[in-house]
């Protein structure tokens, strides 16, 4: 448990400072060439991990159940969710997409109790909902040059990244590694996101990417895919109620960064942004001393 929430706790504070520099990459590119590339970098980071520490013999001994649930936790939590991180941190900025994330838990943790069966005690359900209250205040953001917006697609992502553990618990249950099976499901959204651009841009023609963009891009592929190595470790050593809501450290880390990185008033913290940090914050907390207690 506790080795699980270490884990969780480096990955979400790793995906902070990976969403503040995301941000930055996709200051100078669409979200969808944005996420393709974060894709391409990723997956190719971590099949590099992946051949030089893992046993890949090991590849032969997961069923084809195992290989369908990885590559749908990948199309979901990758091609949806980071799809959804990008479009929202052009809409509201970094700091108020990567706060207002903090409803992962409260979808995460009930889908695990209702589909995995994973006990969801009062006092776990007690830090979910300081999480959602967290996200509450966060959606009342307001700076002189934004208007106040209902942020659907960072909630949009919170849903994807709040199911997709589902398809990594069952994938691991016939495919006991957690490094192998992220690679998989990381290479399947890569494959579908090709799909899906390039019927994308026969549509709509896009500007030349920047050697600057494609830089901010490349340092933002390679940290994720260290964090997202991480979260499956967690997810395999922890409960999901317990991890998904640890890895909400994730929300102060790009409240504190963003603004660093970033030059534009969307990311300066206000006392909204503050308050939601703090209940989102306190929520993690909560669960962690629920679960490990």
């Amino acid at each position: 448990m506790v080795s699980g929430v270490l884990f969780a706790a480096g990955a979400g504070i790793g995906f902070g400072v990976f969403q503040a520099v995301n941000r930055r990459a996709n200051q100078t590119m669409d979200a969808f060439r944005a996420t393709f590339l974060l894709l391409v970098i990723g997956s190719a980071s971590l099949a590099l991990f992946s051949a030089a520490t893992r046993d890949l013999s090991a590849l032969w001994s997961g069923s084809p159940r195992a290989y369908l649930f990885f590559a749908g936790a990948g199309i979901v939590h990758f091609f949806l969710g980071w799809t959804f991180l990008s479009l929202s941190q052009q809409q509201v900025g970094a700091a108020t997409t990567g706060a207002v994330l903090g409803s992962t838990p409260l979808i995460g943790s009930l889908l695990a109790a209702i589909v995995l069966a994973e006990p969801l005690r009062p006092l776990t359900a007690v830090g979910i909902l300081l999480a959602a209250v967290g996200v509450t205040l966060l959606s009342l953001r307001r700076t002189a040059s934004t208007q106040r917006k209902v942020p659907w697609f960072a909630l949009g992502a919170a849903a994807s990244w709040g199911s997709s553990p589902l398809f990594i618990r069952w994938g691991l249950a016939d495919l006991d590694d957690p490094i192998v099976g992220v690679t998989f499901g990381l290479l399947a959204a890569t494959a579908v996101y090709a799909v899906a651009l390039a019927l994308w841009r026969r549509r709509r023609p896009a500007e030349p990417i920047s050697r600057e963009g494609l830089a901010w891009v490349t340092a933002a592929g390679v940290l994720v895919a260290a964090c997202i190595a991480l979260q499956w470790i967690a997810f395999d050593r922890t409960a999901v109620a317990v991890a998904i809501t640890v890895m909400q450290l994730s929300a102060p880390t790009v409240v504190t960064v963003a603004p660093l990185i970033v030059k534009s008033d969307t990311e300066r913290p206000t006392p909204s942004v503050i308050l939601g940090m703090a209940a989102v914050l306190c929520g993690s907390v909560v669960v962690v001393l629920a679960g490990t207690g």
